[in-house]
């Protein structure tokens, strides 16, 4: 086992040895090429810049060789400045040319013959007068003193034709040439040519890049490693033996040598397989019988051509560190595991078993159970803070999910705020604290709880904050959008409007924190202020951060519920004021039958003993009953006004008495007219017109007696009946077509009958075709419609027939006209059945659809009976009842005295109409009197003894 183990663990560590060892050399090549690649750009650019001095030197102007020769000091410290450059020269347009070489080894002094203590050798060519050029050799020392004068009429030189002077003679750009073997020195280097400012000369710097080489072998990873600098083409240009570099051909010209011709295999296979373009490239490869790892890149030094560099490292050289170490590593692992076994072994047992007990501790935090502290009896210092982390961890989410269970539970705002608050101090250990809240303007902040440590609100009048004042921890914090912390200094006090708090809480408070409050949106919603006298950990900001961003969702979370219940309650309002509104003649009744049930809902709900004394009502069914009362009429606004309003029999949108006035009076007229026809016919006194006064006068009573019926009553006898079925049977000659300007329905109906031609004989009353109105199939009841109405519904819709309407024996509505208004509680019931309501509101459309039922089964709009109906919905038919007998706003009756009203309800208990228990809850409460005393005229509240319509005693259920 041991030797699996140590095995595995050397092996392991010697591929992973390897693997960084790749990785390594990777980045030495990457690392190498970059430090060549800056070494040869310091070797070749100081030349640019030299060249780029001299091209200003009067050197280009002097036409004498005197006057060049004066600038030798010059051209020989350009020399010193830069060891790679060997020599400068100067070529002019006439051919003229003059060159200064650095002495400086043996074989300069040898090759050129120098004198002993020569340092640079001056080389020109002169045109003379006579138009021939002779050339020297001039040797100066250290000093540039001349020592020796050789005149050579060997040396010609015409330095025109050079690639040099040819590439620069025409720009000014400076032109470098491709890596070449100079002849003189046999050397590789490069030339760098310019044409001088004044453009008198060409300008040019020869210089050797044999210090690569020096630096090639500076750079090399191991001794066996192989370094080379090459061109595209595979010849070399610099590797660290210059003499395998250079060929000399068999007809004495000087060159580079191919990477291939080199002598080092590697180089060469590498330089064959792999593409000397492009971007670098790594790998191994096998040579020989031996494993290489390899690198071939760019390398940029700034020559005229692309220049590529190689580099290969024999793989055992790159290992063999990494073995010596492996077998050290083995042989210590092997220590290790025979040692440290035993001993781990016990140390795993010391620390898995608080582990272990950490893990089940976890596990119930996992599940949720947060009760049990988490304590771990260990002498591991590591363990024992784990231990304290989880369990602080532990009473962290306790405290969260206890501050969502109370906000989850509370229901009313102002409530939330304090609980909410009082949890914050109370996770926080804080000793008091503040809630503000923003305004509807945004404009400033509104304390809206304020709370100490012990669940009391702060015994201090706390002023609203400006949000224009930034010069307090308040407004600060809101700027800053984050928790912010400030010494609770008297001025900063002051500054939040706290001067005179420290006198209220037990301990002077020290410190203030605020932290501000903002909803999904990003908006602004308050600003927690909490107060310690204690100094304020960091722990502690971070903390109400967290608590901040949990308060301002639930505080956002009930303004919208709130907002959304406000909305509701306005729609519910507006509706119920667009019914009171339709008509002047309802009032207030949508308002006032609300108030009165929920006088009696609190009757019951407190009642002790009797029918009620289980009768209690949760917020949700207070909120029924609210939304139910202010809806029990909604569907009235279906109901059309001239209905509703019908104050006389022949109303419609208008009082069609006066058509009937219009008749009799042309009847009068008639009569009259006839009258006088007679006296010029027959030569009679037309004083004599007794017969036409009574004729008049019995056209008045008609008309009189038929005003009367048309306001309505309380009875009306056969013989007031048949009356008007006689004088349905006079007439009056219409001359004019009764179908011109009528609407396209009104004409529909009339064309029932054919029209009669003119002048046509018109009865004074007539229920006509034109007067029935066909009920559409939509608004009849189908005996199995799903809402269970059970409603005697009428042939027509309305019938408005001048007989039928004044043989109206009670009031001043039609069978037709009754209906349409007693339809607006089936209206009331599919509106609200239609409405999503939430559960605890889904009992609105029985609650509100009840208010005409009644005890018996006989009531609308589906019979329903006593058992039938939800206490609430016969409280709510009370109300109803009550409203409509004593208010004073309906056209057809006046409002009744309470003692009428009582009375009149009286009888509808008798007759099973009203509940008895709720009625007589209504009269021993007291409720008709608070009512009275609220919505009814003093003249109407007369002495009343509730005894006196007390029917029975209540039934104990």
């Amino acid at each position: 086992m041991l030797a699996v183990v140590g095995g595995s663990i050397a092996t392991l560590g010697y591929n992973a040895m390897n693997q960084a060892l790749r990785a390594a050399l990777e980045d030495q090549f990457d690392s190498l090429t970059i430090l060549m690649r800056e070494r040869g750009r310091r070797l070749v650019d100081p030349i640019g810049a030299q060249l780029g001095v001299l091209i200003h030197d009067p050197l280009s102007s002097a036409t004498s060789l005197e006057g060049r020769l004066a600038r030798l000091p010059v051209l020989a410290e350009t020399l010193r400045m830069n060891g790679t450059v060997v020599s400068v020269y100067a070529g002019y347009p006439n051919g003229d040319f003059m060159l200064v070489r650095k002495i400086e080894t043996d074989e300069d002094v040898s090759r050129f013959n120098a004198p002993e203590g020569s340092r640079f050798l001056v080389q020109t060519i002169t045109e003379q007068e006579n138009g021939d050029r002779s050339g020297a050799y001039r040797f100066y020392d250290q000093t540039l003193r001349l020592i020796r004068y050789d005149p050579r009429d060997d040396y010609t030189y015409d330095p025109r034709t050079r690639p040099w002077y040819r590439d620069s003679q025409f720009t000014n750009v400076q032109k470098l040439s491709e890596p070449y073997v100079f002849f003189t020195t046999q050397e590789i280097g490069i030339t760098v040519s310019r044409r001088s400012a004044d453009r008198g000369a060409i300008l040019g710097l020869d210089a050797t890049i044999v210090r690569l080489a020096s630096e090639i072998a500076s750079i090399r990873p191991s001794s066996g490693s192989e370094v080379a600098i090459l061109d595209s083409e595979g010849r070399m240009i610099a590797y660290e033996d210059l003499s395998k570099v250079i060929s000399i051909h068999g007809d004495g010209r000087i060159g580079r040598l191919h990477v291939s011709d080199l002598g080092v295999p590697v180089l060469a296979r590498i330089a064959q397989s792999e593409r000397l373009l492009g971007p670098a490239r790594s790998g191994t490869i096998e040579v020989d019988g031996a494993n290489w790892a390899y690198s071939n890149g760019p390398l940029d030094i700034g020559l005229a051509e692309p220049a590529r560099i190689l580099l290969a490292v024999p793989v055992h050289e790159m290992f063999a560190a990494s073995r010596q170490i492996i077998q050290v590593q083995g042989a210590f692992v092997v220590l290790v595991l025979v040692l440290g076994i035993p001993i781990g072994w016990l140390l795993v047992r010391r620390i898995s078993k608080p582990l272990k007990e950490l893990a089940q501790d976890v596990r119930a935090l996992a599940a949720f159970e947060f009760d049990e502290p988490i304590q771990v009896d260990t002498r591991i210092r590591e363990v024992a803070e784990l231990s304290i982390t989880i369990d602080n961890l532990r009473y962290t989410i306790q405290r969260f999910l206890e501050i969502n269970r109370a906000i989850a539970a509370e229901e009313d705002f102002d409530a939330l705020l304090r609980r909410l608050l009082d949890e914050i101090i109370a996770t926080t250990d804080t000793e008091a604290g503040i809630l503000y809240l923003t305004d509807a303007e945004g404009a400033r902040l509104v304390p809206h709880a304020s709370r100490t440590d012990d669940g009391h609100d702060l015994d201090f009048p706390i002023p609203d904050v400006l949000l224009s004042r930034r010069n307090n921890v308040i407004v600060r914090s809101i700027a800053d959008e984050n928790a912010e912390s400030a010494a609770a200094s008297p001025l900063e006090l002051e500054r939040c409007g706290l001067a005179g708090l420290p006198e209220k809480m037990t301990e002077p408070p020290q410190f203030l924190l605020a932290a501000p409050l903002y909803n999904r949106q990003k908006e602004l919603v308050g600003v927690l202020l909490l107060i310690e006298s204690h100094a304020m950990d960091p722990a502690l900001v971070r903390f109400t951060e967290a608590l901040s961003g949990s308060a301002a969702v639930s505080v956002e979370a009930r303004q919208l519920i709130a907002a959304q219940r406000e909305l509701f309650e306005s729609f519910i309002q507006m509706i119920a004021g667009a019914i009171d509104a339709k008509s002047p003649y309802t009032g207030g009744h949508c308002a006032r039958v609300p108030e009165l049930t929920k006088m009696l809902a609190a009757a019951a709900d407190r009642s002790d003993d009797g029918p009620f004394a289980r009768f209690k009502l949760s917020e949700d069914d207070w909120q029924a009953i609210h939304v139910a009362a202010w809806l029990h009429d909604c569907g009235k606004v279906t109901t059309p006004e001239f209905v509703v309003d019908k104050a006389t029999k022949l109303e419609t949108i208008y009082d069609r008495i006066h058509e009937i006035r219009m008749r009799i009076e042309v009847m009068k007229r008639e009569a009259e007219i006839g009258f006088l026809r007679r006296v010029l016919a027959e030569g009679g006194d037309p004083a004599d017109d007794a017969d036409l006064r009574r004729q008049q006068s019995e056209l008045d009573a008609d008309f009189a007696f038929l005003a009367e019926c048309n306001l309505g009553g309380e009875f009306m006898s056969p013989e007031r009946v048949e009356r008007i079925e006689a004088l349905s049977r006079k007439t009056w000659t219409r001359t004019l077509s009764d179908r011109l300007g009528v609407s396209h329905a009104e004409k529909a109906r009339m064309d029932a009958v054919p029209e009669r031609s003119l002048p046509a004989e018109e009865p004074l009353l007539s229920d006509r075709p034109e007067h029935m109105f066909a009920r559409p199939e939509a608004d009849k009841l189908s005996p199995d419609n799903h809402w269970g109405f059970k409603m005697d519904v009428p042939e027509l819709l309305y019938n408005r027939g001048e007989v039928h309407n004044l043989k109206i024996s009670r009031g001043t509505l039609t069978e037709e006209d009754r209906y349409k208004i007693n339809e607006h509680i089936v209206q009331t019931i599919k509106m609200l059945d239609r409405l999503p309501f939430p559960k605890h509101l889904r009992n609105v459309p029985e609650l509100a659809g009840g208010h005409h039922e009644k005890m018996d089964g006989t009531g609308y709009p589906k019979r329903l009976s006593k058992n039938d109906m939800s206490p609430v919905a016969r409280m709510m038919a009370i109300a109803d009842i009550f409203e409509a007998l004593t208010a004073v706003d309906r056209p057809y009756k006046k409002g009744k005295t309470l003692s009428e009203a009582l009375k009149i309800m009286t009888f509808m208990v008798k007759d099973q109409h009203v509940d008895p228990d709720l009625f007589d809850l209504f009269l021993t409460s007291g409720i008709y009197m608070d009512y009275a005393l609220k919505f009814l005229r003093p003249d109407q509240i007369d002495a009343v003894d509730p005894q006196d319509y007390r029917v029975s005693a209540p039934a104990a259920e």
